[in-house]
């Protein structure tokens, strides 16, 4: 583990080399550095910044929804969350597990704000387009589980990052306890 001293030279290495650069990935490399330092509203601050001008970066887009959807580092505000996965999900610029990810997750938030048949429509086709080439296991188990129509069991993890991360607890599915 590194220590906060570190962490802190490592972000004002970062933030001279975007100085210097001016490349988005330094922008994301700080934001994750202050989310892996445990300083969440500063990661939401540069998750915002490379989801801007001039980066537009797609992944930055899909962290600032798991913020406004989780409330990590800023105030819990679902329209907004749903607003960044939608942007995230029709950028250029994003990477393929991210885009999952951001689909994924507008299934979830579909899901706690319509959990009526509608919903859960809405849910099952953004997640067959997340899991239909089978590298994102979890939005084929929740698909799998909304076909049962048994109550919900959703992975709200935060794709496997420990609490101290900025992700929520465990999940079953990530614990190993589920049989998936």
């Amino acid at each position: 583990m590194i220590d906060s001293n570190k962490r802190s030279s490592e972000i004002a290495r970062l933030k001279k080399k975007l100085q210097s650069t001016g490349l988005e990935i330094h922008v994301a490399n700080i934001a994750a550095s202050y989310r892996m330092a445990g300083n969440r509203r500063r990661a939401f601050h540069w998750w915002k910044r490379a989801a801007g001008e001039p980066w537009k970066d797609g992944s930055a887009l899909m962290e600032l929804g798991y913020c406004y959807q989780y409330g990590i580092g800023v105030r819990r505000d679902a329209d907004a969350a749903c607003a960044a996965y939608r942007s995230a999900i029709r950028s250029k610029r994003i990477d393929e597990y991210s885009r999952e990810e951001a689909l994924y997750h507008l299934a979830i938030a579909h899901l706690d704000l319509d959990a009526a048949p509608r919903g859960r429509r809405r849910a099952a086709k953004l997640l067959r387009e997340a899991a239909s080439d089978g590298d994102y296991p979890q939005a084929a188990a929740l698909l799998a589980h909304l076909e049962t129509h048994e109550p919900l069991s959703v992975c709200r993890c935060g794709r496997g990052l420990g609490r101290k991360f900025g992700g929520k607890a465990q999940c079953p599915l990530h614990c190993g306890s589920s049989s998936s």
